[in-house]
């Protein structure tokens, strides 16, 4: 975006800003002209006439001389040299004069009612209308008139048609145009570079949209404008400097793309933007495709996925978020319709210090800002009661919007004073409603009926932050400058008399950088990290729009959700329809995308962070329990957050470095499970295969032990734990509980290698099994294929003691467990993780859903469901984090952290191909790796979202099975192998 800055060139810049909003400038020529403007009329001021879609503009080139506008439906009169005339007081009658006028030569000669001055001396200043018959004569000095006058004839006649009529003309024309537009190939950058794309494009800027052709080349995207606006005829775009390629919804449809370019020889944070729209979405995709395939593309990717996982953990800003979630909500600083919006996090602009540790000093954001003044709410209300709308349409509390065109040049009006002349036919507002003060702007946002704006970035854009800045060309950007008259303009004088200059700021603020810096400090405190996810919920989140907006009293214009379905393909009857719902964008707006539809979930606090940067040591109270006790209607269970206290788990971005060890194979088949040996954890791992053996593989040195074949059938699960003979001894031998899919379990004797016992419990596969350490009696938990967990009683063979496994000694051999309860669910269920000193118990099934469940009663607590497109593939894999806030679960294709609280998703990631699909999962507090079908883990930093790194560990075989023992690593593989990795880490895991 482009603000106008202090020149000392002395001619006149046309801009497509002293047009009005989204007016087209088709070409110019250079003339010289006399008007009857002149007290000397045989005065010629030489200068360019542009051709406009709804106007002519003579731009002369001494700034002296303003520039003239002269709007088609005031020309009365055209006329040639020649006496040729078109009357355009008579429909399109074209007569002929033979008379010759050897005074004007090869001249235009124009009568209008009425003209527009523009920048006058250079000033910036509203337009000036002198009304009256005036004449001018246009001297064309290289072109013929003939040329100009086909054209300028077409556009005339388009203003005298209905509104719907004029635009399709007007289009036609563009069209017409844009075919005889030949792309110039010597502004290639190489002659060597491949054309992959070229089609009609509209490149987009607030208010403006200037049509041109589009080339995509191997290296490069150029933008040649049908007009020569530009200094140069070619905007060329080095595709090796794409920063961020993402697709735009532009008038309702998704015809936009907007692209950004890091800046050659420039500050790092700078960028240049390229929003391009296309005529329908199926070539905008095309465009999209073909950037994204091109291998001189390096977007990096993870700088924007996962971002909620890293805003929780305080790795990326209140601010930066806010960004994040604008952008992914379609919003853009490109599209005045849909700009990015901020909060108003302060309600404090009248003390002369500013507390940001006084929760009274902030706004409430739970609420939308139309609903913090009780009075007027109680107002919109009863009107919302009372008001009558056809059937299509629905009733609304606000019937204008928190953020539109007007409101962004409300806020920027000293900045980029371009956008309000624009906007407003070449005026500013009334002294008395332009943005004077901070205090009475935020009076007028909690008082009156028809404010309910909400802020722009540029209120939080702070230096001392070192944000990245979101215009294209705008390096030398002040703190706050958008607050200082800093081009002098005259925008009048209030009702009290006091002149419109400055905005006015708190008493707490020095000057307009020092409030900057303080908005941006309120912005990152640690009560609006604490409450900020309810303005989310309101305005990205799943009380946009509903019955729940309903509910939180945050309903706009229907119109401002978008168009309803039978508009989004608009034949020819319902043109002038379709106009209308545009032109309603352009006064007020639309609602961002919903990118949310559960509760989000909160930020870690600054506080919190500082208590808790060592690895997380849950202290909080039983969060199962505690989800028990809120509950009182058993038919709408929900998590709660009460009492539940959310911690960090890491301090570092570097987790370390993974070093190969050693290989071994010790199965014929894959790998299953790998699991440390009870009691010999230092030095030995037990692992189960599909070959049916149970084998003891020495990690130091790197061969098998032993081994006991278990079953014919393959093995799916694995759990050991020692248990002591007695209670006053310390002889122990370690048992080994393993699942097949034969349906049966086997207890082993793993220092005699005898079976202890063999029993069938489910009806088809055992998956996944647990033993506990906490509960009277024992209990075996079991999943299955058949749909159901199953609870076991251990009691006739273990018992606990002083957190010790006790073996009974009149255990009999041929006794069997019995099942205490199960719990049914509607599909296999195909892994399950037990957290039980949070009495937790999730399950994954095979139809892609995630259950949550409590261990000790068996009660369903919730179901997570991802809200990615692959959740209907089997869950091959789940893991808890060991505070049971967050879930971890992994299918063929997606792997995802929830908070288990909102149920929101706050990681991400998605496999790239069916040649390397995800097959394994291993999750901790820090860092979470998956195994892929290609013999590669990715390991994924949860501090940054960031991964880290790529393991190749094998060559095409799958990683089945992730384990982590001891400060080292094992991977268990297709061919029943063994991989070996010492982690170094700098941190102190816990895993």
């Amino acid at each position: 975006m482009t603000s106008i800055r202090e020149t000392s060139v002395r001619q006149h810049i046309f801009s497509l800003y002293n047009l009005s909003a989204n007016e087209i400038y088709f070409e110019d020529y250079i003339v010289n002209c006399q008007s009857t403007l002149n007290d000397d009329q045989e005065t010629k001021i030489k200068g360019r006439l542009k051709v406009c879609s709804k106007s002519l503009v003579f731009v002369p080139i001494d700034i002296r001389s303003p520039m003239i506008k002269i709007l088609y439906k005031q020309i009365t009169k055209f006329e040639d040299s020649k006496k040729n005339e078109l009357s355009l007081t008579d429909s399109t009658i074209i007569s002929s004069i033979s008379n010759t006028n050897k005074k004007q030569p090869n001249s235009l000669i124009l009568i209008c009612s009425s003209v527009i001055l523009m920048s006058i001396n250079g000033r910036i200043e509203p337009y000036t209308t002198l009304y009256g018959t005036h004449r001018f004569y246009f001297e064309f000095i290289y072109t013929n008139v003939e040329d100009c006058l086909s054209v300028v004839g077409q556009l005339y006649r388009a203003t005298t048609l209905p509104y719907s009529e004029q635009v399709m003309m007007i289009e036609s024309i563009v069209q017409g145009r844009l075919k005889m537009l030949k792309f110039d190939l010597t502004q290639l950058q190489d002659l060597n570079e491949t054309i992959l794309f070229e089609e009609d494009a509209y490149v987009i800027k607030p208010l403006i949209q200037n049509p041109g052709r589009c080339l995509l080349t191997n290296q490069c995207c150029y933008f040649q404008a049908l007009n020569n606006i530009n200094e140069q005829k070619v905007a060329k775009y080095d595709l090796r400097t794409l920063y961020k390629i993402a697709k735009r919804r532009y008038k309702f449809r998704y015809i936009g793309c907007e692209l950004q370019f890091k800046l050659i020889n420039q500050q790092p944070n700078q960028k240049k933007i390229l929003y391009l729209v296309f005529a329908n979405e199926n070539i905008c995709s095309k465009f999209y495709d073909t950037v994204t395939a091109q291998t001189s593309v390096k977007i990096d990717s993870t700088t924007f996925e996962n971002m909620t996982l890293r805003w929780q953990q305080g790795t990326i800003s209140n601010y930066d978020y806010l960004l994040y979630l604008n952008d992914r909500g379609e919003r853009s600083f490109h599209d005045c319709s849909q700009y990015p919006v901020f909060p108003w996090v302060l309600r404090n602009y009248t003390s002369t210090n500013l507390d940001l540790h006084d929760p009274q000093s902030f706004r409430d954001l739970s609420k939308p800002i139309g609903a913090i003044n009780i009075e007027r709410l109680e107002r919109l209300k009863e009107r919302y009661i009372n008001m009558s709308l056809p059937s299509d349409h629905q009733r609304f509390l606000y019937g204008s919007f928190y953020s539109n065109p007007g409101f962004l040049v409300y806020f920027l009006c000293r900045i980029h004073p371009q956008f309000s002349l624009c906007l407003n036919d070449g005026r500013f507002d009334h002294p008395d409603r332009l943005f004077h003060s901070l205090i009475d702007t935020w009076k007028s946002v909690l008082t009156s009926d028809s404010d309910v704006k909400e802020l722009l970035p540029e209120f939080y854009m702070s230096s001392e932050f070192k944000d990245i800045e979101d215009d294209d060309d705008d390096g030398d950007r002040q703190d706050g400058e958008f607050l200082m008259n800093k081009f002098g303009i005259d925008f009048g004088i209030r009702h009290d008399d006091v002149p419109v200059n400055d905005v006015i700021l708190p008493p707490w603020a020095e000057d307009p950088r020092d409030f900057i810096k303080k908005m941006r400090l309120a912005l990152e405190s640690d009560y609006v990290s604490q409450h900020l996810h309810e303005w989310i919920d309101l305005i990205f989140g799943y009380k946009q729009r509903g019955e729940e907006a309903h509910q939180a009293d945050n309903l706009f214009h229907y119109l401002t959700y978008g168009v309803p379905e039978k508009h989004l393909s608009t034949p020819i009857d319902e043109y002038n329809e379709q106009l209308s719902f545009e032109t309603q964008i352009l006064e007020f707006g639309q609602v961002p995308k919903q990118l949310f539809f559960k509760p989000h979930p909160r930020k870690l606090t600054e506080q919190e962070l500082k208590e808790h940067k060592h690895e997380e040591k849950m202290t909080s109270t039983n969060m199962a329990s505690t989800v028990i006790e809120n509950i009182t209607n058993l038919t709408d269970l929900q998590l709660t957050d009460q009492s539940i206290q959310r911690l960090p788990s890491f301090e570092e971005h570097d987790l370390g470095q993974f070093e190969f060890d050693s290989v071994c194979r010790l199965h014929k088949t894959a790998i299953t499970r790998i699991v440390p040996h009870p009691s010999l954890p230092l030095t030995h791992l037990l692992t189960i295969g599909n070959d049916g053996f149970l084998r003891n593989y020495m990690v130091n040195k790197s061969k098998m032990d032993t081994f006991c074949f278990v079953s014919s059938r393959p093995l799916t699960c694995l759990k050991s734990i020692p248990v002591h003979l007695a209670i006053d001894t310390n002889e122990k031998c370690s048992l080994a509980f393993i699942g097949s899919s034969d349906n049966a379990l086997y207890i082993f004797n793993l220092e005699t290698g005898t079976s202890i016992l063999s029993q069938v419990l489910h009806d088809d596969i055992i998956t996944d099994l647990y033993v506990t350490n906490r509960s009277i009696p024992t209990l075996l938990c079991t999943s299955s294929n058949d749909a159901t967990v199953r609870f076991w009683s251990l009691e006739n063979l273990l018992f606990m003691n002083e957190d010790k496994y006790i073996f009974q000694t009149n255990y009999h051999f041929s006794s069997k467990i019995q099942m205490q309860y199960d719990i049914s669910f509607d599909s296999p269920c195909t892994c399950m993780y037990v957290l039980e000193e949070h009495s937790l118990l999730s399950v994954g099934c095979q139809d892609g859903s995630v259950y949550l469940c409590h261990f000790q009663t068996g009660q369903i607590l919730k179901q997570l469901t991802s809200s990615s497109s692959s959740s209907s593939l089997p869950i091959l894999s789940l893991s808890l984090r060991s505070d049971g806030l967050f879930l971890a679960y992994l299918s063929a294709t997606t792997v995802t952290l929830v908070d288990i609280i909102s149920g929101t998703d706050v990681f991400t990631n998605t496999c790239l191909s069916n040649e390397q699909m995800f097959k394994s999962l291993f999750y901790s507090s820090q860092m979470l790796i998956v195994g892929l079908t290609n013999g590669s883990c990715d390991v994924w930093n949860l501090k940054t979202g960031e991964k880290v790194h790529t393991l190749n560990i094998c060559d095409k075989i799958s990683i089945t099975t992730i384990t982590h023992n001891h400060g080292m690593f094992f991977f268990g593989t297709d061919d029943g192998s063994v991989h070996s990795y010492v982690f170094a880490s700098r941190l102190q895991l816990s895993i």
